[in-house]
């Protein structure tokens, strides 16, 4: 598999983020927050104030803002169908209610701040990438899967060392009338998922074929492993923070949305709705992504809740069946799509993952479809090392015949 395929894998399977968000009336949340405290059994919690966005135009944030649109772009060209057991779903041509700030957020900001802080020599995650895909000429959907291993720990100069390997994890049929319609044709264990003729279309070099997209039953396996240094390290979304500055960033919301508007106008020095976009993004990566204590996780919950465009859905079952509170969060950068799901646990605050569904009938899905997901699988402090320290990628396996080269299934 070349980078660029790889790129567009896990672009497909990675979920983007959606559109701005108006203020909900204040006595509404006022009256609304302390209910949802009630039943979680969690005591009032104060919402982060809004900041002042500064703003002024460099190239970084353009280049910053066409990625976001790439990325929310690749996700949104997969057919779906949503697979059953998801919770209440975006209404097609419906318009939700906006909040500005949200009562699970903040319930699960006060649940997430209890619990243990531990420690070690690497920040340890693993996440699984889901993307919901049409086999063409077929009449079913494929939840093609690939997981992450992250390790991130310290550098020796201004940058963290990052290791992430990237597996293969196969694909199945997403649901079980996807199921049913898979066995009616053959039980095969390998697809090919290129629409050629499409590929054809967007390919503008003459003479070239398009490459065929090969997808199995079994997945590859370990395929691609990123060790640090090198311009393509993976990285995540808003702005760059170090592990030496998380440690000294405030746990009070207000201090802490303060602190990151700086940080994102310095990497970026946007106007100020490119900001809040990246801020948005800052804050979400705190609260999902990154090693820090539970009482600054908190307070990145709070800092997000209290940004535009976050609904609450209510009580939900995630791709791989656990129970949890989602709330709807809006993409605040300009001219994004898709509507996104952020799935928190019931117990712990702690996420277990995100779901991306379609807003517009573009691209052959329906409004309401999912796209894609991140489950979080694993997310801890661990001495244990990275099984390698160089940049791999696997050998280019045979491509095989999709028409003749099949193996019959016997079940799952």
């Amino acid at each position: 598999m070349k980078h660029d395929d790889l790129m567009r894998r896990l672009a497909d399977a990675r979920p983007g983020h959606l559109d701005p968000d108006r203020p909900v009336d204040p006595e509404v949340r006022r009256t609304e927050l302390p209910d949802v405290m009630r039943r979680t059994g969690e005591p009032p919690v104060t919402p982060a104030k809004r900041g002042r966005g500064r703003g002024g135009v460099r190239p970084a944030w353009s280049v910053a803002l066409a990625g976001a649109v790439a990325v929310t772009a690749a996700a949104l060209v997969v057919t779906t169908a949503g697979p059953p057991g998801l919770g209440t779903r975006p209404e097609a041509g419906a318009a939700a209610p906006d909040f500005s700030e949200s009562r699970i957020l903040l319930a699960a900001a006060s649940h997430v701040e209890k619990t243990r802080a531990t420690s070690g020599a690497y920040w340890y995650q693993e996440e699984r990438f889901g993307g919901l895909r049409r086999v063409p000429g077929k009449d079913y959907t494929l939840d093609v899967r690939t997981e992450s291993k992250t390790w991130l720990a310290k550098g020796t100069g201004k940058r963290d060392r990052r290791w992430t390997l990237h597996i293969d994890a196969g694909a199945r049929p997403a649901t079980p009338a996807d199921e049913e319609a898979w066995r009616a044709d053959g039980s095969p264990k390998r697809w090919d998922l290129t629409d050629y003729d499409q590929a054809r279309r967007d390919d503008r070099r003459e003479g070239d074929e398009p490459r065929p997209e090969i997808v199995t039953w079994e997945g590859a396996g370990e395929f691609a492993g990123d060790a640090p240094g090198g311009t393509a390290d993976t990285a995540s979304a808003g702005a760059e923070i170090g592990l030496a500055e998380l440690e000294s960033l405030p746990t009070d919301p207000d201090r802490l949305r303060e602190r990151l508007e700086e940080i994102v106008d310095e990497q970026y020095n946007a106007p100020p709705h490119i900001l809040e976009g990246l801020l948005g993004e800052t804050a979400e990566n705190l609260a999902v992504e990154l090693p820090v204590s539970p009482q600054l996780r908190a307070a990145a919950y709070r800092v997000r809740a209290s940004l535009p465009g976050v609904r609450d859905i209510g009580e939900v079952t995630d791709r791989s069946g656990r129970p949890g509170y989602a709330v709807e969060v809006s993409n605040l950068w300009p001219g994004g799509e898709g509507k996104r799901r952020l799935i928190f646990d019931k117990e712990t605050g702690l996420p277990l993952s995100e779901e991306l569904y379609a807003t517009s009938a573009r691209d052959g899905h329906r409004p309401g479809e999912l796209v894609g997901y991140t489950l979080y699988t694993a997310m801890g402090w661990t001495d244990q090392a990275p099984p390698f320290d160089e940049d791999f990628m696997t050998d280019e396996p045979e491509l095989p015949n999709v028409e003749t080269d099949v193996e019959p299934a016997d079940g799952h």
